[in-house]
């Protein structure tokens, strides 16, 4: 028999089946027991770093941009003058197009323009007033000439009357 402070009144738990006895008959220590979520824990953890991994490749993996065509889409008569609106086609990736507009051969050409073109959209619109004065009409070409990235050209012809 025990008595007295600090003296446990049966051997702990994690004792109780560890005894020079069951040692000697067996010949090695019992095992532990198993902790149930030791595996649970070790798979929950390889599907959020398979799940982190696939999210990231995702958001910042965006497929190349490239311009597919362009057109003159439509003429607008306004007063002395004509909006020519252009549809330069993409392939719906993320970008940005560089154009100008051409009006006459062997003039200086423009300053190059640039549109931003969001991932998913698909056709950007963009268009050029031209204005006449004086009396009369003049016909002369226009011509969308897209640069980057990837090269296309369309051109119409517009009547200017005053």
């Amino acid at each position: 028999m025990r008595y007295g402070p600090g003296v446990p009144a049966s051997p702990p738990a994690s004792q109780a089946g560890l005894t020079a006895e069951l040692i000697w008959r067996t010949g090695r220590p019992p095992k532990p027991p198993r902790r149930p979520g030791r595996l649970i824990g070790a798979a929950l953890t390889v599907i959020l770093l398979a799940a982190s991994g696939v999210l990231l490749y995702l958001r910042f993996h965006h497929a190349p941009f490239h311009v597919t065509g362009a057109a003159i889409a439509k003429q607008t008569r306004t007063g002395c003058g004509v909006d020519v609106t252009g549809r330069i086609t993409t392939d719906g990736s993320a970008g940005t197009v560089s154009y100008q507009w051409l009006f006459r051969p062997g003039r200086p050409q423009p300053q190059p323009l640039s549109q931003s073109v969001i991932g998913g959209q698909r056709a950007v619109y963009v268009t050029v007033a031209i204005e006449g004065s004086g009396h009369g009409s003049a016909s002369q070409t226009i011509t969308l000439q897209v640069l980057g990235p990837d090269p296309r050209a369309a051109s119409t012809a517009v009547t200017i009357s005053c």
